[in-house]
């Protein structure tokens, strides 16, 4: 855990470092019930043994009113590095404004949903929430340079796919 791999470089960043940032996908793409959104990334705090990135948007300009479109502004990723034997797992929470869409841990080869809130959850099971391909690829990489060794297959709770990740099978959340 001591430090993350740049790329498919062999370039060593320490996890403490502020470099470590840019590892982070610069934007995410999202597509709400309210339409489709991307945001970029504002801020990254390190605080040891969580770090902090919040990605934001500004939808209001085409209207000029900061309610219309009823979509928070921010994103926010913390990572929650815990160590367990000789090796670490992180605890992700995902949360869109004040609400907590997707809580899972990512450890060596999985991906343990805890909280999910896309289409079909139990929260809101109208409302879709999802990540674009093109973030959740930016998204494994970022999780496989921890040295995890995920396929994308683990992180189909986080597409728009309403097939592709069934609540019934995975703890009904």
């Amino acid at each position: 855990m001591k430090y993350l791999k740049r790329f498919n470089e062999d370039i060593k960043i320490p996890i403490i470092s502020q470099d470590v940032k840019k590892l982070f996908p610069k934007k995410l793409s999202i597509s709400t019930s309210n339409g489709e959104f991307e945001l970029v990334i504002s801020d990254y705090v390190i605080n040891l043994p969580k770090i902090y990135t919040a990605y934001h948007h500004f939808t209001p300009e085409k209207t000029g009113d900061a309610l219309s479109d009823g979509e928070p502004d921010y994103l926010c990723i913390d990572l929650n590095f815990m160590k367990v034997d000789k090796s670490f797992e992180i605890n992700v929470e995902i949360t869109y404004g004040d609400a907590m869409m997707f809580e899972f841990k990512v450890s060596n080869g999985k991906v343990d949903v805890f909280h999910y809130n896309g289409y079909g959850s139990k929260f809101d099971p109208g409302y879709e929430f999802s990540f674009y391909e093109e973030s959740i690829q930016d998204l494994l990489r970022l999780f496989n340079r921890f040295g995890f060794g995920l396929s994308r297959d683990n992180f189909n709770f986080l597409d728009s796919d309403k097939s592709s990740y069934d609540t019934r099978k995975n703890g009904g959340q």
